[in-house]
This record gives structure tokens, sequence and C-alpha cells, in this order.
């Protein structure tokens, strides 16, 4: 008995590790994530207008919620509005989605960071570029938007310093969560995709 009862004390005293952030975060359902950050009117949830439904998601950052609804942000400023309005409805409406290697819809751009997105509007004069990540396949969260000659050429310093600007807004909500990535285009919109080059 004497032997059993130090054994017993060290057992009883010993406490089950507690999970790190980045443990949960690495768990959590990204759906249980995305609608607590909406909860907390850390990301706004963009819906297709009355009557039609959505086929695929769509959240807003703070700061690209600015930058759509501001009346003195560049993208409003210069009339870019109404059509990155129609590019978003076409994405959560589950419009057709051109992803070839010219990206004339949606693009995959060159890391460093990995895994930025734009979504190219290029209907008007003044084109703009929508950056942001996927949290999981057909669902896209907007960090910020840009007007394509603020951005200048690719790897110019305004080019990165707008994918930077995407991974920092990232991290402050999903921080240390790992990243949805893919091989294809098709691993990041299931339906109505095409990739096919002309």
């Amino acid at each position: 008995m004497g032997g059993r009862g130090p054994r017993s004390r060290v057992r009883d005293s010993r406490k089950t590790p507690r999970p790190c952030h980045a443990t949960i975060l690495t768990y959590m359902s990204i759906q249980v994530k995305i609608a607590a950050l909406v909860a907390s009117d850390r990301l706004r949830a963009w819906h297709p207008a009355k009557g039609r439904p959505a086929k695929r998601r769509l959240y807003l950052t703070r700061q690209a919620w600015t930058d759509l609804m501001d009346a003195n942000s560049a993208v409003n400023l210069l009339g870019c509005r109404g059509y990155i309005e129609s590019s978003l409805m076409r994405w959560t409406t589950g419009g057709l989605v051109y992803g070839d290697t010219k990206g004339r819809f949606l693009f995959r751009l060159d890391p460093p960071p990995p895994e930025v997105w734009e979504m190219r509007v290029t209907e008007p004069v003044v084109q703009a570029r929508l950056f942001g990540r996927f949290a999981e396949a057909d669902t896209l969260i907007l960090t910020g938007m840009f007007t394509r000659r603020l951005l200048g050429k690719k790897g110019s310093p305004e080019w990165r310093e707008a994918m930077v600007q995407t991974t920092t807004s990232w991290d402050g909500l999903f921080g240390l969560a790992p990243l949805f990535t893919g091989t294809t285009i098709h691993d990041y919109v299931k339906e109505n995709c095409d990739d096919f080059p002309i």
C-alpha cells in the first residue's frame, strides 16, 4: 500500500496539456471560424441580388469593404464600383470562371507570398484587381481592392505590397491555420470553371 500512494499522487498531479492556439485553429472547422469572424464584424458576407441563389461563398474584410463602399476610395472615385459588383455577382451566383494560364478572371499570383489570388475586373477603361485567398473550395475571402494603374507592372513594389497586405490581413483573421492549397484551379472552383487555353 505504501508503494501505491506516491505513484497515485504523481498520476493525480499530472495535468493534461492544453492545446495551443495553433492546434485549435488547425482542427476547427473553417466554416465555424468564418461564422465567428462574421459575427464579430471582422468579415462581411457578400450576397447576390435578392432572388438569386448563392452558389459560391464570398467574404470581404473590413478593408475590402471600405475599398468598395467608401465614396472616397480609389475604386469609387475612378468609377470602378459597378464593374466590381458585377464581378462579385458573377462569382457568388456561380457564373463561368475563366482560369486559364492568362488568368482572364481569376488568377493565382506567383509567390512569395503563397496562395494570393486576384480577381481581375477588366471591363472598364480603369481596371481593378481584387486580392484575396481561398478559405476552402468555392469560398473566397477578399482582403483589398486596387486600381490596375496603382499597382503598376507585375513585380512592382506596389504589387508586392498589395500581396503582403493580403497575407497580413489573412494572418490577423486566421492566425496559424494552414492555407488551403490545390494543384489546379479546379481544386478551388468546383463547377462552371474553364481553364482551356485559347
